[in-house]
């Protein structure tokens, strides 16, 4: 399990190299905005304006809410940095198909899958509800139920759902757009999976 030093050392590596990358090709490439003059990137983050200071590389949330922890900034730094402009493919992959996804199969599982499958399988209306407030934008084209989640300016995470019956139990996956590597690692890509899932079952559990 990586530690509070490893989640350091990865936002430190990033920011550097953000540090020195300009500002306006960041926006374009991301989907951000530039802001202060250029001394700052604003982007959505599961649905929450957050802003990334330059000079030093620092990030902030906009809406009032509890502080980014620093595993997540450290995400928000790699999509930006990675982010190459790719348009969106409008095709969806599964995490096997991503590049390495057999390799980090597991811990995609762990993250992302079972928790989905786990808390939301029972129940799939809650997904529906929860959804809008971590960047959902509308259902997906898969399963009994699903939604489209956008974790970032352009990536786009679909959660799905197939309801257990007498004969089998509840299922469920997620899929990506497949441009997905164009934005992040896939290590990172595991990672951006179970956020929406942890998010929407501490709002369920108030």
């Amino acid at each position: 399990m990586a530690r509070v030093d490893d989640y350091q050392l990865s936002f430190d590596l990033a920011a550097e190299q953000l540090a020195q990358m300009d500002p306006a090709r960041v926006a374009e490439r991301s989907g951000a905005a530039e802001a202060a003059g250029g001394a700052a990137l604003e982007l959505a983050y599961y649905g929450r304006p957050v802003r990334v200071g330059l000079a030093p590389v620092a990030v902030e949330v906009l809406d009032g809410g509890p502080e980014i922890p620093l595993a997540e900034q450290a995400l928000i730094l790699h999509y930006l940095t990675r982010a190459d402009g790719e348009p969106l493919a409008d095709d969806w992959i599964t995490f096997r198909e991503v590049e390495a996804g057999e390799f980090y199969w597991s811990a995609f599982v762990k993250r992302a899958k079972n928790p989905l499958v786990g808390f939301f399988g029972s129940r799939p209306e809650l997904l529906k509800e929860l959804a809008p407030k971590v960047g959902g934008e509308g259902p997906g084209i898969s399963g009994d139920v699903s939604v489209v989640v956008r974790a970032f300016p352009k990536v786009l995470i679909m959660l799905v759902l197939w309801e257990g019956d007498d004969e089998f139990p509840a299922d469920g996956n997620l899929l990506f757009d497949a441009s997905i590597g164009h934005y992040l690692i896939t290590e990172d890509v595991a990672l951006a999976a179970g956020l929406p899932i942890y998010k929407m079952m501490a709002l369920a559990r108030g």
